[in-house]
């Protein structure tokens, strides 16, 4: 393949891009270095590694160090960003960042050489401070890559007293583990609790079991797409065991449940047991109840399996240190890591945060006492076996696993089907890795026929403003447009300019449209080229003129479920907002007693902003205690209704019910601004039509329908295009409420984007699929505004 030499341009606006928004992370500290490291603020926050910063720098005082150490919840994304660019900080910390596409392009170092020098203490090789297996986290081809610290190990969660009250024990095997479920049902309790919408949580059930049974040469074959591993027996006997987990022993409901939510059923006594990572007790701060005894248990094992039964399944925050180029700044960066291991720090992180790290040597007195379970499992360990690889698994297989594992949770796949679905994404995966180029047509004829349709939609409206125009023109020259009628006067005779209007307008609109196109035209015709490409915005782009194009309208199921999910958004809410938004103004227009007060009321949620409002509903669309639930529930009773109650428990935000429950969030956000749109509109039409129309009988309803539609008509046209946009580029409602983890069925256009950018760095796919976007946002808009389009009602 070639490459093209205008498509450095594309890598010049990153870097502007990015440079841009990390200016104010650039500012080197005075005469010294500043090193510049960004962290995920997620559940263990900012302050530790603030803190940390701070007494390195006291430390290295005499060399003029200073570290940049920030962050946020969506810090990969930002890394991600600069990556693309170029602009790589020095060090960073964030799981979701696409790290395997960084570490084959050489950004990341290989950390061996200094794992084999001294710990910060100098007592010990630094890879010896380590606990067995934290190391291999991020271990690729003999090279280490990642360094962890915090040590989240996975554990079943459980409430001791009750344990203790009923005479339970701790299961060992997977069978004494459903021997104790069915003691638990039949003493009246719900043994389980799980997140349905972070299904990494349920999926711990499914490793650990395929772990036991095939070791760590099945674990390493697994991850290393190996033919056969997806439908081997033992990971069929672990999708089977997770089926039976989820289908019998959890809690109703669990399929819409978030893992907060998740974890405070378990904490307000509705199971007995939950899953989660040792962060569950810093992320549950102050939400768990006084004397509420919590005990941790491992995972159980199969005793004739292979694995070490010791084994504990861990996640860790990693630090990645990126190749710039600069001894001098890699070997501050290393120190201020080994600062950051050394044992007094890990014990100060354990006494902060309550939780485990991969560094050993910390006392068991940090440790409190709802986390002595978990410290014990991880000192007996004698081995582990990390998730990070299994969460970055590639593309094809990850959308599949995504959208296969509810199923089999589920029951709507069996695990034989499921093995099968994920060995055949792993081979897609294979194929493109030998040779990224080739297309499977899946979808001939959808692709075909929306090619058709676009060319078709296109043709059609540019044929039909033709027509129109040249209808006019005609008519005029038929004369039927009276000769004495007046002619508007050119724009040249009515300018107030005169000859000076074209330098008038330059000085005016030239700087601001060069800016809009340094801003916005370039870089947008630099992406619309990139959708030609083949780019990991990592190494160098390749031309592959409509491959791109063809992979997504052909052979991406992905493409078109999402595709489906937009057209859903874009014709349902558009048919409900805009009649119940008139129907609301109409009344309020015509008198209702406190009208004014609806007004405030409906257009209160355009305040909150489209996140804030979000974030509201995922909590109100909790299967346990939302209010959603809750609210329909109580009305049953009151009104005796089995059929309201049944809601107790009902999971809104699983793949199945997802796009319903979306539909009252854009009711409440969409109405108050139409509503107050056409409500203007409404204001502005003259009473005396009104009065007219009353002294020739006509009700109330007739007035609507025959004045005051009409003369609202065309905003009632550019509103519902406004709707239809919002529904082609819906993101942030699908990304919030499925926990910014769509599965393949619940994708938008838009999530698919960002996934395909930032996830899976597949940067020449997301551009094609911004392009196809843009194309039918453009067509969609057209088309509502041709069809609504009415001759204007005169005066």
């Amino acid at each position: 393949m070639r490459t093209r030499p205008w498509t450095d341009a594309g890598r010049w606006f990153a870097r502007a891009a990015a440079a841009i928004g990390c200016l104010v992370l650039a500012v080197p500290g005075r005469g010294g270095t500043t090193l510049d490291i960004p962290v995920f603020a997620g559940g263990y926050g900012l302050s530790f590694y603030e803190e940390t910063a701070r007494q390195f720098e006291a430390l290295e005082a005499a060399r003029g160090v200073k570290v940049h150490l920030y962050g946020d919840p969506r810090i990969h994304d930002k890394i991600s960003v600069r990556a693309i660019g170029g602009d790589f900080p020095d060090a960073a910390a964030a799981a979701y960042v696409p790290w395997p596409a960084l570490i084959r392009a050489g950004k990341v170092i290989d950390l061996r050489r200094y794992l084999d020098g001294p710990n910060w203490e100098g007592d010990a090789r630094w890879r010896d401070t380590f606990y067995p297996g934290a190391l291999e986290s991020w271990e690729v081809d003999g090279h280490i890559c990642g360094l962890p610290f915090t040590y989240a190990c996975w554990t079943i969660f459980y409430n001791r007293s009750l344990f203790r009250a009923h005479g339970w024990t701790p299961p060992r095997t997977w069978d004494e583990f459903f021997a104790l479920c069915d003691r638990m049902k039949a003493a009246g309790i719900t043994p389980l609790s799980l997140a349905g919408t972070h299904q990494l949580y349920p999926e711990a059930f499914l490793r650990a079991a395929f772990y036991s049974r095939a070791g760590s040469a099945g674990w390493k074959a697994l991850n290393a797409l190996a033919p056969g591993a997806r439908t081997s027996p033992a990971y069929l006997e672990a999708a089977a065991l997770l089926q039976r987990i989820t289908r019998q022993d959890t809690i109703r409901g669990w399929e819409g449940a978030t893992h907060t939510g998740a974890q405070l059923a378990f904490l307000e006594g509705r199971t007995a047991m939950t899953v989660s990572g040792s962060w569950m007790l810093n992320e549950m701060a102050g939400k768990v109840p006084d004397g509420f005894e919590l005990g941790a248990m491992n995972f159980p094992v199969f005793p004739d399996g292979r694995g070490d039964p010791t084994a504990i399944q861990t996640s860790s925050d990693c630090f990645f240190v990126f190749a710039k180029g600069d001894p001098r700044r890699e070997r501050l960066t290393i120190d201020f890591l080994r600062y950051l291991t050394s044992r007094r720090r890990a014990e100060a992180f354990v006494r902060e945060m309550d939780s485990p790290v991969a560094v050993r040597g910390v006392p068991r007195v940090a440790f409190s006492p709802r986390m002595r379970d978990t410290y014990a499992m991880i000192e007996q360990a004698r081995s582990a076996f990390n998730m990070p690889q299994a969460m970055l698994q590639p593309p094809a297989l990850l959308e599949a696993l995504n959208d296969a594992r509810f199923r089999l949770m589920t029951g709507a796949m069996t695990p034989r089907e499921f093995g099968r679905r994920l060995e055949d994404a792993a081979a897609t995966d294979r194929r493109r890795m030998a040779d990224p180029l080739v297309v499977d047509d899946r979808h001939p004829v959808a692709g075909t026929l929306l090619l058709a349709g676009i060319l078709a939609t296109a043709v059609w409206l540019f044929g039909a403003e033709r027509g129109r125009r040249r209808f006019a023109r005609d008519t005029a020259l038929a004369g039927l447009v009276p000769p004495d009628s007046p002619r508007p006067r050119p724009a040249a005779e009515t300018a107030s300019f005169g000859p000076l209007r074209a330098r008038m307008a330059a000085t005016f609109v030239g700087p601001a449209f060069a800016l809009y196109a340094v801003l916005v035209l370039l870089p947008g015709a630099t992406a619309f080229l990139w959708a030609f490409t083949h780019w990991d915005g990592l190494g160098p782009r390749t031309w592959t003129g409509w491959f791109n194009f063809r992979e997504l309208l052909f052979e991406s199921d992905t493409f078109w479920s999402a595709l489906r999910n937009n057209l859903f958004l874009t014709v349902v809410p558009t048919l409900l907002v805009v009649p119940v938004a008139l129907l609301l103004a109409a009344v309020i227009h015509r008198g209702v007693i406190g009208g004014r007060v609806f007004r405030v009321v409906f257009l209160f949620p355009n305040l909150l902003g489209g996140i804030a409002a979000t974030l509201l509903w995922l909590n109100a669309y909790e299967p346990h205690g939302g209010l959603v639930n809750a609210g329909l529930v109580a009305l049953g009773r009151l009104i005796h209704s089995e059929w309201l109650q049944s809601f107790d428990g009902f999971p809104w935000l699983t793949p199945d019910h997802l796009y319903a429950a979306l539909v009252p969030i854009y009711l409440w956000m969409a109405c108050g601004f139409n509503l107050i749109l056409y409500l203007a509109a409404m204001e502005g039409i003259d009473p005396q039509l009104y009065e007219a129309a009353e002294l020739d009988g006509a009700s109330r309803v007739r007035q609507f329908f025959s004045v005051t539609l009409p003369m609202i008509w065309d905003l009632v046209g550019i509103s519902a295009v406004f709707l239809v946009i919002a529904g082609l580029n819906a993101f942030e409602m699908v990304w919030l409420l499925t926990s910014q983890e769509p599965a393949g069925s619940s994708h938008t256009l838009g999530t698919l984007l960002v996934t395909t950018m930032f996830k899976y760095f597949e940067v020449g796919r997301a551009a094609a699929l911004a392009v196809i976007l843009l194309v039918l946002v453009l067509l969609a808009s057209g088309v509502v505004l041709r069809v609504l389009r009415r001759e204007p009602v005169g005066d």
